[in-house]
């Protein structure tokens, strides 16, 4: 008897082992993956964004202004598709900053890097000047310092760094050098 349960046991053994040898586990997903169903939602859905705070660093500065935009830019929207192209698209609200504006900002397509650090938004359909991906981004401000337009300035964009994403945060960095001038903006968008 002990040598059949020897045997059994020994095959038993040996059968688990190989069961276990020969399991795939399913390797834990990309950043670029778990980012892209935040930004975006999940594969064949889209997920738009507002811009509700921008921070602006000027050159030379210590820190970083942050303010609640206003007017034109606070209901725009920016949507992100997850599908094979990954469209991008930034429309117009309600309020346009200019009446004859058209409802279509920019469009083109987003990738993250691959440990989903780093978006990329390549806008290379713009049809007005207030794209925040188009190219490089220029603020004005009025004589007390507070910012009245944000827009491109038709420079070569700039990645975007992300600071913070979930399904209910999207916080992106950009940094850019105008000659010696180093500028940094962080974008601070809540799901619409």
């Amino acid at each position: 008897m002990s040598r059949y349960f020897f045997s059994l046991s020994s095959l038993v053994l040996f059968l688990g082992i190989i069961a276990m040898s020969c399991s795939k586990s399913d390797p834990k997903p990309l950043g670029a993956q778990t980012n892209a169903v935040f930004l975006a939602g999940d594969k064949g859905k889209s997920k738009s964004w507002k811009l509700r705070e921008f921070g602006y660093q000027a050159p030379g500065a210590t820190t970083l202004t942050t303010q609640t935009l206003q007017g034109c830019f606070m209901d725009n929207l920016y949507t992100f598709t997850n599908n094979d192209a990954q469209a991008y698209a930034s429309t117009e609200g309600t309020s346009k900053c200019f009446t004859s504006d058209p409802d279509a900002v920019e469009s083109g397509t987003w990738a993250f890097t691959l440990d989903g650090l780093v978006l990329n938004i390549e806008a290379d359909n713009s049809q007005t000047p207030n794209g925040l991906f188009s190219g490089e981004i220029y603020v004005e401000r009025d004589v007390n310092g507070v910012i009245t337009n944000v827009y491109n300035g038709g420079y070569t964009p700039y990645p975007a760094f992300v600071q913070k994403i979930d399904a209910n945060n999207l916080i992106l960095e950009i940094n850019a050098t105008r000659g010696t001038s180093k500028y940094k903006y962080v974008l601070t968008f809540t799901p619409s």
